[in-house]
């Protein structure tokens, strides 16, 4: 009877183990129709109260309200669109000046370098080639340094034109996307019901899932706001945009707010008669606005919304990252705390779910019992 009951148990967790790799292969081979579609499911959840406000103060019918939702968010897009397509040609316009900043950074390297190294480097049939001074220091050589500069003007250019060729057809394919979500979007209001949640597990996700994008929209405004707003005060271009990828990236944890504030730092570099001064202090206020908002405000706010260990948030990002790139970090949290959900409400998972909120502890010893 022992053998049997070990046996089930065995080919349960080897069925539930070829159960979720078939299902993590495919998700990750309908990732193209998955993440639009998971992407509206997301929305949806999050701008269902706008929806029923419009109902209940308008007195509008369902499809109007959707309606005017789809309209709306057709209007964000289009500004978003707008945003980054006049960063792009700003950046274009900027590129001579930082063109002539990287030349200048490389003409100090290269002055720099001979005058300290080159004597001891370059063997003597390359020295006695070099021109020398009437200090006897050694100079560059004219067709060498006009071969060098050359070489690194047409990477420059090249450089610039991949960069903003990629640039656009990055916004181009966003667009398309954002209008396939937006189609979504518009017949899951459409067809949903109101109130959208219903009694039971899926009612508890959704609202744990409007909870989080709540707070966590309000904490990326605030954050993209001051960020894009700091850039705007140290004279940055594309201003609007850094602050809008902070809000975008700030939906990551961890590595999101890192990575925005990385982002300006080469404009930061390549600014024309920049101090060292200065770009100390721009890094410095930028990465301070990231570390008070990852440190000080999301936590208050936010509190354990999502009831997940940092370190099983850090594997969700990595894991949903391999399977839907960059989209799939943004809605790693979410789906991960849905999914514990799940898991809480079957028993054979509980404590898969336990694990996962970082609450599950070994059971105790039990002593042999003494014999009077």
């Amino acid at each position: 009877m022992h053998n049997e009951e070990a046996r089930s148990r065995v080919q349960t967790i080897c069925l539930m183990i070829l159960t979720t790799a078939a299902i993590g292969y495919a998700i990750y081979w309908l990732r193209p129709v998955l993440l639009p579609f998971v992407i509206a499911v997301f929305v949806v959840s999050g701008i269902a109260p706008v929806l029923e406000t419009l109902q209940r103060r308008l007195g509008v019918d369902r499809l109007v309200a959707a309606g005017i939702t789809f309209l709306a968010g057709l209007v964000i897009v289009m500004i978003l669109g707008w945003t980054l397509w006049t960063s792009t040609i700003e950046l274009r316009e900027m590129a001579p000046a930082y063109r002539m900043r990287i030349q200048e950074i490389v003409n100090t390297i290269q002055d720099y370098i001979p005058e300290r190294f080159i004597k001891e480097d370059l063997p003597k049939d390359k020295t006695s080639k070099l021109g020398t001074n009437e200090k006897g220091d050694l100079t560059n050589d004219e067709t060498s340094t006009l071969d060098t500069n050359e070489r690194i003007e047409l990477f420059l250019d090249s450089m610039m034109r991949h960069g903003i060729s990629q640039l656009s057809g990055a916004l181009l394919n966003l667009m398309m996307t954002s209008i396939v979500v937006l189609i979504y979007v518009f017949f899951l209001l459409l067809g949903a019901t109101a109130p959208l949640g219903v009694t039971g597990t899926w009612h508890e996700i959704d609202l744990q899932i409007r909870n989080y994008l709540r707070l966590k929209t309000v904490i990326s405004v605030i954050t993209g706001a001051i960020f894009g707003l700091a850039i705007a005060l140290f004279g940055l271009p594309m201003a609007m945009t850094f602050g809008l990828l902070a809000f975008l990236l700030n939906y990551i944890p961890n590595i999101g707010p890192l990575v925005a504030t990385v982002l300006p730092i080469p404009l930061i570099i390549l600014q024309p008669d920049a101090g060292i001064g200065w770009m100390a202090t721009a890094i410095l206020v930028l990465s301070g606005i990231q570390f008070a908002s990852g440190n000080i405000i999301e936590p208050k706010m936010m509190g354990e919304s999502t009831d997940l260990h940092p370190v099983v948030v850090l594997l969700a990002l990595m894991f949903w990252g391999m399977m839907w790139g960059i989209v799939g970090m943004f809605l790693a949290t979410p789906i991960t705390a849905g999914i514990k959900i799940v898991l809480e409400r079957i028993d054979a998972t509980k404590p898969i779910a336990a694990i996962l909120a970082g609450h599950w502890k070994p059971p105790a010893e039990t002593s042999p019992k003494q014999v009077v």
